[in-house]
């Protein structure tokens, strides 16, 4: 009887005071870094135990173990090191060393590969100093050099330690099983506290915890985790851990929200011939809290199912005005789509290495331009219209006979025949379509000659298409004359308008806003009428979100559960904001309610958007990142 008391005194005295750790409990110190005792035997190959001699000794010496303070002291010996590519995220194969303390100082050819382990002496201006040369700690504004944690700076609990506690302490239970061995409580513990790198966190964390710090650590936000994955509690591990998103186990009243929003999106995006994209990916980010990687994909799975709907509902129609014209304007497309290519193209590159405020900046001024343009003209229209009505009733004629809402469908039989009257202009903005469809799944590693000359001849053979779409519309005018050209071409405007749908889409890619947003208002602008603008704004809309959605399909960075669920809504959205559309046209003649929902569109991604970028902005501002320009972003460094 006594014999079992002291063994469970002395149990509970290494349990509560020495350890802090039984029954698969992990403690975490005034530090707040999660301790893994098994780590600490494999890292450093000792017995079971907390602290290897070299490193108490120092402890006790009063070495000091942060660079802080280490400028005024400078360690004796060497300390291990891990290079990460975590933060940084570079394509490079490592670190390049330097001669001496100076960034531009490299050796050519020497580097420290990522996720390697280097030993070197802190040289208090935050380079680090090894046999190879220098490495510097942080690389615009992200660490790439992370010192591997001594036990107290990892948290090591003891006895003047205030603990905070995962899981439940059961005394009883080790104190009739004896003590666990530091492999069965790795194996008791999983994941949780292993050692890692931006490399290896996959095989050391799995996709349950993120690596933070060189360890395996539980996830705080969704953002943390993997793409696909949410960070949720889990009750029974008694973590927060990243779980495999899912729609229906994790239906709150925010995923309702959001769909509700997305459907009014839809309904102002169908009036507007526009695709959404600028409201969608907001939504998703701000609601649901989705990472961008995770938005962008779902939304152009969105923007393309309505922008199949409305190519369906708009191929078979005639322009309202000129009925031996198609309500799409080919030739538009023709001119303008292969310029919107490559100015998006250039526009992404520009958006890698421009700091976000600056991005914001361009926002605010593009879109509130485009706002006060499109609502003018707008509001303009809606007048006019009202007088016109008002005549009318004066003179007792109505506006239309009062009828019920139709349903339209697709009108093949009259699309085929409007694409034999438009085989040219169809034929090359296919091939244009094929052409870029073909280099996105044919992509060279970033900066390499390959890749330079893969996007000049991008930009080549935009040239090209437009230089035949040219060809093109001067046959028609040298035989019909100018009144075939609803946008009034002529030689000038050949090359001008081209190279307005460029800066547009520059804009669309750099802004990320899209191509769609922009070139709304700009066919307004160069005077094509509202049904016709919404009907080939459509399709420049379902052009570039086709391309994007096949190519994220078949990277398999969709979400069958939630874009299912939300394509359906977009589509369904879709075709019911056509149709009222139509009877409102028909009723009462307001075609101006088509360029007022482009302006609401406009307005609803304006300050979406904003939103978004000012709290991006804010984000880099608290951990200090480099507010500037960073030109070997572009090529992952």
């Amino acid at each position: 009887m006594r014999y079992g008391f002291s063994a469970t005194l002395l149990t509970c005295i290494l349990l509560h005071g020495g350890l802090g750790i039984a029954n698969g409990v992990v403690a975490k110190s005034d530090h707040g870094h999660e301790l893994d005792q098994g780590h600490h035997q494999q890292s450093h190959h000792r017995s079971p135990g907390w602290f290897n001699e070299d490193e108490e000794i120092a402890e006790l010496a009063g070495t000091p173990s942060n660079h802080e303070s280490l400028r005024g002291s400078r360690p004796v010996r060497e300390e291990a090191y891990f290079v990460d590519n975590e933060e940084l995220e570079a394509k490079s194969p490592g670190l390049g060393y330097r001669a001496s303390p100076v960034v531009k100082d490299k050796i050519g050819g020497v580097y420290a590969a990522w996720g390697s382990k280097v030993m070197g002496v802190d040289n208090g201006d935050g380079w680090l100093k090894t046999s190879n040369g220098y490495l510097p700690y942080y690389v615009h504004g992200k660490a790439v050099v992370v010192k591997f944690a001594t036990p107290e700076e990892a948290g090591i609990v003891t006895h003047q330690s205030s603990r905070e506690w995962w899981g439940h302490i059961n005394y009883n239970e080790a104190a009739q099983n004896g003590m666990r061995s530091w492999e069965e409580l790795e194996r008791q513990q999983g994941h949780l506290g292993r050692w890692c790198t931006a490399h290896n966190h996959l095989k050391q964390c799995s996709v349950a915890f993120v690596c933070k710090a060189g360890f395996c650590s539980e996830c705080t936000i969704s953002r943390d985790c993997n793409e696909k994955h949410a960070c949720e509690w889990d009750a029974s591990a008694g973590h927060r851990i990243c779980i495999p998103r899912s729609l229906t186990r994790s239906w709150t009243w925010l995923e309702t929200v959001c769909t509700v929003l997305i459907v009014v999106t839809a309904l102002l995006s169908a009036a507007a011939g526009m695709g959404g994209g600028g409201v969608y990916v907001p939504l998703l980010l701000l609601l649901l809290g989705f990472s961008t990687k995770e938005a962008i994909p779902l939304s152009q799975a969105m923007i393309v199912g309505g922008a199949v709907v409305n190519f369906f509902m708009f191929c078979g129609e005639r322009h309202p005005e000129h009925k031996h014209r198609p309500k799409i304007d080919y030739d538009v497309v023709m001119m303008l789509n292969p310029g919107l290519a490559a100015g998006v193209t250039l526009g992404v590159m520009c958006n890698l290495v421009t700091p976000q405020w600056f991005i914001v900046v361009i926002l605010l001024v593009t879109l509130v331009l485009a706002l006060q343009k499109s609502l003018g003209k707008g509001i303009q229209q809606f007048k006019k219209e009202s007088q016109q009505l008002a005549e009318k009733a004066a003179k007792g004629q109505s506006a239309a006979p009062a009828g019920s809402v139709k349903i339209r469908f697709a009108d093949i039989p009259s699309f085929f025949v409007l694409a034999q009257e438009n085989s040219r202009p169809l034929s090359l903005i296919g091939g244009c379509w094929l052409v870029f469809l073909a280099c996105n799944f044919i992509r060279a590693p970033s900066c390499t000659t390959a890749y330079w000359f893969q996007r000049l001849s991008l930009i080549g053979i935009c040239l090209f298409f437009t230089m035949s779409g040219q060809t093109t519309i001067r046959s028609r005018l040298s035989s019909k004359g100018t009144s075939e050209g609803m946008m009034g071409w002529t030689e000038s405007t050949l090359w001008l308008y081209p190279l307005m749908a460029t800066v547009a889409g520059f804009l669309g890619g750099f802004l990320g806003i899209g191509g769609g947003i922009i070139m709304g208002p700009l066919l307004l602008e160069l005077g094509m009428d509202a049904p016709a603008s919404q009907a080939t704004t459509a399709m420049f809309v379902f052009l570039s979100s086709s391309l994007a959605a096949i190519q994220f399909m078949v990277l398999g960075k969709s979400m069958p559960e939630f874009a299912l669920w939300f394509t359906a809504w977009v589509v369904v959205s879709t075709f019911a904001g056509q149709t009222v559309i139509d009877y409102i046209l028909q009723r009462w003649q307001r075609s101006s309610l088509i360029v007022l929902s482009i302006a609401a569109i406009i307005a609803g991604s304006l300050c979406m958007m904003t939103a978004i970028g000012a709290r991006d902005i804010y984000v880099d501002i608290a951990r200090g990142a480099d507010m500037g320009f960073k030109p070997m972003n572009l090529c992952g460094h």
